[in-house]
């Protein structure tokens, strides 16, 4: 009995290793032959493109098999309309732009010189009260902005209250009365009362040691110089106001650049914290120091701040227009710029999306002039062109940029 279990069990063995070696031959036998038309490439590194599956040497990532359309161009693509939409591909009609060359600085908003006022003390004396203590409140014209106590105010006061007398009680006879009487009511002007404090001083014969003074000037505070019971000298200043209603934007031109400004002097000012708003000014000044180190000029451009919502500080971007003329443009998204120059995707009659070299001319932010390769009634991509190239490279391994001939290709310039 033992006999014949050992005999089974050699025979099963027997059979085992038949159809192990059996597979094994199978498995030895010559692999599958591989199309020249199927590569096999990775989806994180489309550089890598092997003739047979396996992993990428780079990310360890499984191989992907791609096949080519022998039919189609080597810079021409086939999508269904699921994977346009899904890829936001979007397309427009080459035409005609208006185009200008453009200069584009950077700037930053400051206050206008020449409206910036200081209100200074116009007799030596203590500062009593501050009527405007802090650095942003507004000031309007004829608002009291400080009281100043004067002893020397005073005496000036006096006198002007006895010459006003004998200007009274001589002026028949002696116009010299007159003459000093107007003389010291002058004064007491240039010292800062008003024509409202003298008629009250008129009227109550009595002088005072102190004196309010009011603002000539309407606009925001933005320097107080004094504190109370300070004491100032005459002149000193006391408060500056700045009116913001207009600014200046300055920014740095290279001298190469001035030229420029012989054809125009409009520029466009846009502030990033407004970002719909485009302000509309004229270069108004230039400065004629150059910066010799670093070969630059300061120029400046006023806008309009009507509501003082365009604080000074602010960053802005100065953009200088040249004369425009009409050409053959498009969105400047939609090139594809290299080392070996810059491509746009077309959408041709077959339906299909091929790359074509072109030469770019003048540009601006939102279009760039096309010299050669492209012309009106083109259809070109202006949005998707960056995954076009990537599916190209990933599909077919070639460079969109090779083969784009402009001769060749029979696509001249407009």
């Amino acid at each position: 009995m033992n006999l014949f279990k050992h005999s089974f069990f050699w025979k099963a063995c027997q059979t085992s290793l038949a159809a192990t070696l059996l597979f094994a031959a199978c498995n030895n036998s010559a692999p599958e032959a591989v199309p020249d038309n199927v590569y096999y490439t990775c989806s994180m590194d489309p550089q890598v493109m092997e003739k047979k599956p396996g992993t990428c040497p780079i990310c360890k990532m499984d191989l992907v098999r791609v096949e080519i359309d022998p039919n189609q161009k080597a810079g021409e693509l086939k999508l269904s309309e699921g994977q346009i939409q899904l890829a936001n591909i979007q397309t427009d009609t080459v035409g005609l732009q208006p185009l200008g060359k453009e200069i584009t600085l950077s700037a930053t908003l400051k206050e206008n010189q020449n409206l910036v006022n200081v209100v200074t003390a116009r007799i030596a004396g203590r500062v009593e009260r501050l009527f405007v203590r802090n650095i942003g409140e507004p000031v309007r014209a004829g608002q009291a902005v400080f009281e100043l106590y004067s002893e020397e105010l005073a005496s000036v006061q006096q006198d002007y209250l006895l010459a006003l007398q004998s200007k009274k009680r001589y002026a028949d006879t002696d116009p010299t009365f007159a003459r000093i009487a107007d003389a010291a009511r002058n004064k007491l002007l240039l010292w800062g009362m008003t024509e409202r404090q003298i008629g009250e001083l008129e009227q109550s014969g009595s002088p005072k040691n102190t004196l309010t003074f009011y603002s000539k000037y309407s606009g925001i505070a933005t320097e107080v110089s004094v504190a109370e019971g300070d004491y100032v000298a005459e002149g000193s200043p006391v408060l500056r106001i700045s009116d913001l209603r207009n600014l200046w934007a300055e920014a740095q031109l290279y001298v190469s650049d001035l030229p420029f400004l012989n054809q125009t002097n409009e520029a466009l000012v846009e502030i990033p914290s407004f970002p719909d708003l485009k302000l509309r000014g004229k270069v108004s000044f230039v400065n004629p120091a150059i910066e010799a180190s670093s070969k630059i000029v300061m120029i400046r451009v006023e806008i309009a701040n009507p509501g003082g919502e365009y604080q000074p500080g602010m960053q802005a971007w100065i953009t200088l227009k040249g004369k425009v003329k009409n050409a053959v443009a498009v969105p400047t998204n939609a090139l594809i710029q290299g080392k070996d120059g810059a491509t746009v995707w077309l959408k041709n009659d077959s339906g299909a999306f091929e790359s074509r070299m072109v030469t770019m001319g003048m540009t601006n932010r939102d279009f760039t002039e096309i010299t050669e390769g492209l012309k009106a009634g083109e259809v070109v991509v202006v949005s998707g062109a960056y995954l076009l190239h990537s599916e190209l490279v990933f599909k077919k391994g070639v460079d969109p940029m090779a083969g784009h001939d402009m001769e060749e290709g029979g696509h001249e310039g407009h």
